[in-house]
């Protein structure tokens, strides 16, 4: 298929290719138009590490020298579901099995409110889980769980043994695949056109 366009291009007589480069300089003036006014996206990062009430399973393989070769953490039961608590389109969570800990991320079109959103969330969650944790007690009657709980609700940071708030942000700039795309288009575009009209003059 690009051969026959390379081919066809070479057979181009002077009047259809300046309809080729009429239409490309159009395409090319409309993909530049679209650059200009698709927005930089700004993106800040926070992180944190959550222990569940029962815990959770640590799952580590070495070799036969004692080295470490892999770790991987698994939530435990009885806690939060952590990515219920995303209420925003604008923030991701994803969960490093390697070292248990939560990365929440947000994205915006301004500089300041990825590390807003990001922050409000870490600290909502404190909050959130100390509530959570005093409608759990309300439904215990084991009197060792009970003291457990409780003593998760007097220490928050047990639950949560790193917070690490995000500080700046990242330009998230792929603007440069609109010109990319735009120009293959804008050349493909343009030549499809100049040989269709290369045919029609032949009939």
């Amino acid at each position: 298929m690009g051969g026959f366009y390379v081919k066809s291009a070479f057979k181009i007589n002077e009047k259809n290719m300046k309809i080729f480069l009429t239409i490309f300089f159009i395409c090319i003036s409309f993909t530049g138009y679209i650059y200009s006014i698709k927005p930089i996206t700004y993106s800040a990062k926070g992180f944190f590490k959550y222990i569940e009430p029962d815990g959770q399973t640590k799952i580590t393989k070495t070799d036969v020298n004692g080295i470490i070769t892999y770790e991987s953490f698994t939530p435990g039961d009885g806690g939060l579901y952590i990515p219920s608590l995303i209420k925003k389109d604008s923030l991701k969570l994803s969960l490093n099995n390697g070292n248990g800990i939560y990365t929440i991320t947000a994205k915006a079109f301004d500089s300041t409110t990825p590390i807003n959103e990001v922050n409000n969330f870490l600290s909502e969650l404190l909050k959130i889980n100390t509530s959570f944790l005093n409608d759990k007690l309300l439904s215990i009657e084991e009197e060792e769980k009970k003291i457990k709980i409780y003593n998760l609700i007097k220490n928050p940071m047990i639950s949560f043994p790193l917070i690490i708030e995000a500080d700046k942000v990242e330009i998230v700039d792929k603007r440069y695949l609109i010109i990319f795309y735009g120009f293959i288009l804008s050349f493909f575009i343009s030549l499809t056109i100049s040989i269709l009209k290369e045919r029609i003059d032949e009939v």
